[in-house]
């Protein structure tokens, strides 16, 4: 029997560009899909352009499937499914969308997500990690050090991958590095090292690396002592919105300690602190402007009052101990200071309690 070659090599041929087009074809159409189905939601035709992404998404269209699954994950347009959404969101990954990776992970690795499985969330971060994504390597590395139900923490793995980030520029990963180096966690510490890694990541203005520089120069850690250089961080640190930058320079400035005294700057830098949610920052005003200081601050006790409720929210018991004594003052405060004085109670303020036990 006689082989025609020629004949078979013509079939296979045909067969591949047949194939080929089939699935150019394929692509094309959900491409199609998933751009009618996008103008579609932005023009708020939900219904419609929902449908077609699903279309696009059945056809493996990973921005497709990505977008349905955040959609689900947010509970935005659509109903809030994370089943569904881990559903689109394996497809996206299949087809390589790198962004789906990050939430997929994310999502799977969370507490509050019922469907949640960290294995499965770091073998998805995996597979961009090992492809050299730093930020995919700077979240693996976060996962690493999660433990969930029956899934341990690795923190050697953890190790690895934070070193891969920030050896890679990761600035994020090399302040938690100086940190870790800092601490000694599990690795033996290290100040040296983690001076050479807050001033990595300070170049990449992270500012908690500016901030932490502030305090080893404040402290004389891993480097000579210099209250000058650890002063030049905390500016640094907190222009870029270090809130504990922020109110230790402001603290700096209202004392004059190796600084010329600016209590307007002080104001200034500690009311942004405290704005940030720095409940000590905000207790702090309370107290200043509840008893004023020097010339510099004038006595407000409306001010005072704000800024104790805010850090009194927080929990601070000393704050609501004061804000309780200023209540008492007022004609319709009584009630309220009551409640802020079982709540210092509760978290054990002697002062507290001694004037519940007298009203």
């Amino acid at each position: 029997m006689i082989i025609d070659t020629s004949r078979i090599a013509r079939a296979c041929v045909i067969g591949f560009i047949l194939c080929f087009s089939l699935n150019a074809h394929a692509n094309s159409t959900a491409q199609r899909w998933f751009d009618q189905g996008s103008s579609l939601i932005k023009q708020n035709e939900i219904k419609e352009g929902v449908r077609l992404l699903k279309q696009a998404a059945n056809r493996n269209h990973g921005q497709a499937a990505f977008e349905l699954a955040s959609l689900h994950e947010a509970g935005l347009v659509v109903e809030k499914d994370f089943n569904l959404a881990k559903k689109y969101y394996e497809i996206s990954v299949r087809q390589g969308y790198r962004d789906a990776h990050f939430n997929l992970a994310l999502m799977l690795s969370s507490p509050m997500t019922p469907n949640n499985d960290l294995r499965r969330a770091r073998a998805v971060a995996s597979v961009i990690a090992e492809q050299g994504d730093i930020e995919a390597q700077f979240l693996l590395s976060n996962l690493m050090k999660k433990r969930m139900q029956n899934v341990s923490a690795k923190p050697g793995k953890a190790f690895y991958w934070l070193q891969h980030a920030a050896n890679s520029g990761h600035g994020k990963a090399q302040f938690s590095l100086g940190a870790q180096y800092l601490k000694g966690e599990h690795i033996s510490r290290s100040t040296k090292s983690a001076l050479k890694w807050f001033k990595r990541a300070a170049l990449q203005r992270v500012p908690e690396a500016h901030y932490n520089l502030a305090l080893m120069y404040e402290r004389g850690e891993g480097v000579r002592a210099d209250e000058f250089k650890a002063i030049d961080w905390y500016k640094t640190a907190a222009e870029l919105g270090n809130a504990d930058a922020q109110q230790n320079l402001g603290i700096r400035y209202l004392t004059g300690e190796y600084l010329q005294p600016r209590p307007r700057k002080a104001l200034k830098l500690l009311t942004s602190a405290a704005n940030s949610g720095s409940m000590n920052a905000q207790e702090l005003l309370g107290k200043l402007y509840q008893s004023g200081y020097k010339q510099s601050i004038q006595i407000d006790l409306a001010k005072a009052e704000k800024w104790y409720l805010k850090a009194a929210r927080q929990g601070k018991t000393e704050a609501q101990f004061q804000l309780a004594l200023i209540l008492l003052d007022k004609e319709d405060g009584e009630e309220e200071a009551i409640f802020w004085i079982s709540r210092a109670v509760a978290a054990g303020h002697v002062e507290a309690a001694q004037l519940q036990a007298n009203l």
